[in-house]
């Protein structure tokens, strides 16, 4: 976790785990922000304890503790491929991510994950373009 963690940036019903005997919690995200609760915050969201086994190697409530890099806006994506192409794309990922999402991600109100990146990367790839998409930026965070 980053020395310069911010508390406030976690959402409010982000749920925390109290589990620190578990052989993931060094690495968990929900774990290591136990660390970090202000002490005037009044209440917050737990993992039921019951719910977790701390001598399993997975756990479903599992969150990486490293800063990820999401992609935010394409209003470039398209614009230097050939427009045979950029068409379908643009359908494949309208059907993929649903018109509303689609929407959303091209205005920059919703980030592009991981594998929501990958998965334009791989549109363009059976399309036999080479170049890697190009979103409108990148910014590094914790994926709440």
């Amino acid at each position: 976790m980053d020395k310069d963690f911010n508390y406030d940036l976690l959402p409010h019903d982000f749920a925390h785990c109290l589990n620190n005997t578990c052989k993931l919690a060094n690495e968990c995200l929900r774990c290591r922000a136990t660390q970090y609760i202000p002490a005037e915050r009044r209440t917050v969201t737990i993992i039921n304890p019951a719910q977790t086994n701390p001598a399993s190697e997975e756990c479903p409530f599992f969150k990486f503790d490293q800063v990820q890099q999401f992609a935010l806006g394409m209003t470039n994506l398209l614009a230097h491929i050939p427009h045979n192409d950029a068409v379908v794309i643009k359908q494949q990922m309208l059907a993929y991510f649903g018109r509303t999402h689609f929407y959303r991600l091209w205005r920059k109100e919703r980030f592009f994950t991981l594998e929501q990146q990958e998965y334009v990367r791989q549109l363009f790839l059976k399309r036999g373009l080479q170049e890697a998409p190009v979103f409108d930026e990148y910014v590094g965070q914790y994926e709440w």
